[in-house]
């Protein structure tokens, strides 16, 4: 297996995106809306679109590939804004468990 350099360089996290937390409700179960929580510098790739049939009817579905820095405060019930376009967050990745950089499965909200 090659060797994958974990760094992140500068120039790859060419957008920047907001990271959106989930606002609770009075018992903690239900999200009611979200907030911005900080800025950061993303590299963000709406690459795979696909189609799936879901409770009877087709939904079209757009994955997102979005790299970070690594950081340990989000997890996957947050959502990321880049301009006017609201990703969901599907799966957060620590690319090579090194620490540098993470790697976001999202999912574009239509």
């Amino acid at each position: 297996m090659p060797y994958e350099d974990p760094s992140v360089a500068a120039g790859e996290l060419d957008r920047r995106v907001t990271l959106l937390e989930p606002v609770y409700g009075e018992y903690q179960d239900e999200i009611v809306g979200w907030q911005a929580f900080a800025d950061v510098w993303a590299s963000v790739d709406p690459a795979a679109m696909g189609e799936l049939n879901e409770a009877g009817r087709v939904v079209s579905r757009v994955t997102v590939p979005v790299v970070i820095r690594y950081r340990t405060d989000i997890d996957a019930r947050w959502r990321i804004q880049d301009r006017d376009q609201v990703y969901q967050i599907r799966s957060i990745a620590d690319v090579a468990r090194r620490h540098t950089r993470l790697a976001l499965a999202c999912e574009q909200i239509l």
